[in-house]
């Protein structure tokens, strides 16, 4: 049920990235193919996972097998290019923290709020202390929470009234798991985005609904 959280999960990701590519003979056959651009995207990649000698390579091996090269600079990075973010474990280096408000682009009752949106007439939502949590009301007497468990998992609480004729044994979608206070959204993250995760939360409630 534990979702992989972002940093690390880009942690883990950019160091693969310079485990598959830190040979030369990798780079070698593969920069000449690449254009200017596209190859200091990737040195900038490399940079920013602590490995600039990795970076220094490529740029190297694209300038020297290139015909279409315009020309770099392999022994300095660019200026606009960021000092690594994370550590080995994926933890924010404390010289790169970000600004408040800025790490996660959205909240939690945004996700509320977009997924009422999704569902239409009838449906609105409001937003719990601090944004940590929404309440999702539409045309029923059961109103969806949406709140982060100790887990990490994205959870859909409800409560069944029996003012309401929502199926018994709803066929839920795919990665929307029944647990004990509603369902929660599997591996859900926030870097799947806002979007991606109100259509699931709506995929979810309209199962529950038999709507």
């Amino acid at each position: 049920m534990n979702p992989v959280q972002p940093t690390v999960a880009l942690a883990t990701a950019t160091a693969r990235l310079v485990e598959a590519f830190k040979g030369v003979d990798t780079a070698e056959e593969t920069a000449a193919v690449l254009t200017c651009c596209e190859t200091d995207a990737l040195a900038a990649v490399f940079r920013a996972a602590g490995a600039p000698d990795t970076a220094k390579l490529w740029i190297s091996e694209h300038i020297a097998h290139s015909s279409e090269c315009q020309g770099h600079d392999a022994d300095a990075a660019p200026e606009d290019d960021a000092a690594p973010l994370y550590d080995e474990n994926g933890k924010y280096d404390p010289a790169q923290e970000p600004a408040p408000g800025t790490e996660y682009p959205f909240s939690i009752s945004d996700i509320a709020r977009a997924t009422a949106r999704l569902l239409g007439d009838g449906w609105t939502a409001e937003s719990g202390s601090w944004g940590v949590s929404g309440t999702l009301s539409g045309p029923y007497s059961t109103d969806f929470g949406f709140v982060i468990d100790y887990e990490d998992d994205l959870i859909i609480e409800y409560r069944y009234s029996t003012d309401d004729d929502f199926p018994e044994d709803p066929e839920l979608p795919e990665q929307a798991i029944k647990c004990d206070s509603g369902v929660y959204l599997e591996l859900a993250s926030a870097s799947d985005g806002l979007d991606a995760l109100a259509e699931r939360s709506a995929a979810a409630i309209r199962a529950i609904t038999g709507r």
